[in-house]
């Protein structure tokens, strides 16, 4: 597939990491409105499945998947949505929310060893330095609500969205040379609205049947398909087949930064001055992440101007 401008590539990074911080603030409004874990995202992933193939159907040329390729795109939707979702939607219920970020925030660690075990791509001192500031940086934004609490399968259900992510990653790396991001992302959403399907219709389809309509609720799930579940994955595919599995989950950091922003002007969530230090420490270590990437683009632009 064709490589896209390093530039855009980050411009388009920034705003999957926006859609992804608006997502918290909309899937607690809808635990506030009484929907359930499943019940949220598989509305958000059926809805999302019909707006991809209507967009691809009407603007876009059909492309096929290979059947060789059938079981990588259901391995891919087996990690995430669906390995990501259950351990990190029912973790939460076990463990407190700064114990979850933190724990969510290992993914982005742990794909360097998954990328380098099962696709060979190699990690610089660069990267690692910057995964680990910007780590830091997101331990400081937790660090006056951290408490060490919670229970045994809490931990469990949280590492499975660790490992869900991080094998996601991998999986995606090896089938963006070869579909298109729409392609990958509409069966992805298809295929995980099916694994989802049978846990709701046995756990929270009576729960959701004795709801009443809620206009806010669906918008929420309208606003919850189109940009995280739709565009933020389309462009995670982008990043991915453009920077590497690697260097596009080092943007993942910024979505404590953008969420807390939100959460003080959406939420009226308190805000101070450790978060602003711990905000830059965060984009520090995600500029030095890139510092190679970027030293070879400019040498590139400088031996094209010679």
């Amino acid at each position: 597939m064709k490589k896209t401008n390093l530039a855009i590539v980050y411009v388009y990074a920034v705003f999957a990491m926006l859609c992804w911080s608006f997502s918290f603030i909309w899937v607690k409004q809808l635990y506030e409105m009484g929907f359930k874990p499943i019940t949220v995202v598989i509305f958000r992933l059926a809805i999302a499945s019909l707006i991809l193939h209507l967009l691809a159907k009407l603007f876009f040329k059909k492309e096929k998947i290979a059947k060789e390729d059938y079981g990588r795109f259901l391995l891919l939707a087996f990690f995430e949505p669906f390995c990501y979702f259950m351990g990190e939607s029912f973790g939460m219920l076990y463990v407190s929310a700064s114990l979850a970020s933190i724990i969510v925030a290992l993914i982005p660690l742990t794909t360097p060893v998954f990328a380098w075990f099962f696709i060979k791509e190699r990690v610089n001192m660069y990267e690692m330095f910057g995964l680990v500031v910007s780590f830091a940086g997101v331990l400081m934004l937790v660090l006056n609500d951290f408490k060490l609490e919670g229970q045994i399968i809490g931990y469990v259900l949280m590492f499975v969205a660790v490992i869900g992510g991080s094998c996601f990653g991998i999986v995606l790396k090896a089938i963006t040379e070869k579909y298109s991001a729409l392609t990958i992302v509409k069966a992805q959403t298809l295929i995980g609205s099916f694994l989802f399907l049978p846990f709701f219709l046995i756990w929270e389809l009576p729960s959701f049947l004795t709801q009443g309509f809620q206009m806010k609720a669906y918008i929420n799930l309208s606003l919850l398909a189109i940009f995280p579940s739709s565009i933020a994955f389309i462009i995670l595919t982008i990043m991915v087949r453009n920077l590497g599995v690697v260097k596009a989950n080092v943007f993942t950091y910024l979505i404590p930064i953008i969420t807390t922003i939100l959460s003080y002007f959406i939420l009226k969530e308190s805000f101070s001055l450790i978060k602003v230090g711990a905000m830059l420490i965060v984009i520090l270590g995600l500029f030095v992440s890139q510092l190679e990437r970027l030293n070879g683009k400019n040498r590139s632009l400088a031996y094209e101007k010679n």
